[in-house]
């Protein structure tokens, strides 16, 4: 029998092809932003802007770093372009009964939340995936060292998987709130996901010198929120809010 978590991230993408087409693209765009100072390397520049690797664009960050740390959020966000199929899925689920046939088989809130949270994680993993194959394939050709691939790839990782965590838990709990149309809650979760992820373009430019330590920072934070919102799965809401 097939694992629920991969049937839910199934159905999602067969209900909302957009989203995922979105999410592929805005990684593909990520990737080429990426790799923008190999395109720029060549060209000849006196104010630091562009050219060589070793310009700086900031005082304390250097060109390529720059647009290395820029990247990260974008495939942040690409992450969740993909995964919202999902949180349609489960609003979807929810005003056709399906959470309620969940609850009918014995289980809770908890359990439902997790198969949904999983589909979101596979999800997000695939296009993760995709997103660090791409960066390797570009860092390749432009010459790009392997630390500074594996830095940008870890971030990305760091990030991504909490902020989808969160952003989905959230989303699944404002959504038992009350009976929408499909998709119509979705700017509250998602909303929420770029205002935590939006210091990491801020970052580079306001204290270039700390633009890994803000990574890193909204890394922790959105992780231990995360753990926090799912611990208290079964209590963010009553088991009627799950009936349509």
């Amino acid at each position: 029998m097939s694992d629920p978590g991969v049937i839910i991230a199934k159905r999602s993408i067969s209900l909302s092809k957009t989203y995922a087409a979105v999410g592929i693209f805005l990684g593909l765009i990520s990737v080429l932003i990426s790799s923008i100072p190999s395109f720029l390397s060549s060209i000849p520049s006196t104010t630091g802007i562009t050219g060589g690797s070793n310009s700086t664009i900031v005082p304390g960050l250097t060109f390529p770093e720059y647009f290395r740390l820029i990247s990260v959020p974008l495939q942040v966000f690409a992450a969740l372009a993909f995964t919202t199929p999902v949180l349609l899925l489960y609003v979807y689920d929810k005003n056709n009964g399906v959470l309620e046939y969940f609850l009918s088989l014995g289980m809770d809130q908890g359990d439902i939340y997790r198969r949904y949270l999983k589909a979101s994680l596979l999800l997000a993993a695939a296009l993760v995936a995709f997103e660090i194959a791409a960066n390797l394939v570009a860092g390749a050709i432009e010459g790009a060292t392997l630390s500074s691939l594996l830095e940008t790839s870890g971030l990305v990782v760091i990030i991504a998987f909490p902020v989808v965590a969160f952003v989905a838990m959230v989303m699944m709990a404002f959504s038992s709130l009350q009976k929408q149309r499909m998709g119509s809650n979705q700017p509250l979760g998602i909303g929420l996901g770029v205002i935590m992820v939006f210091p990491a373009y801020l970052g580079p430019l306001v204290i270039p010198a700390y633009g890994i330590a803000i990574d890193l920072t909204i890394a922790v934070s959105v992780s231990v929120l995360t753990v926090v919102m799912f611990s208290l799965a079964s209590r963010l809401i009553s088991r009627e809010k799950l009936l349509p």
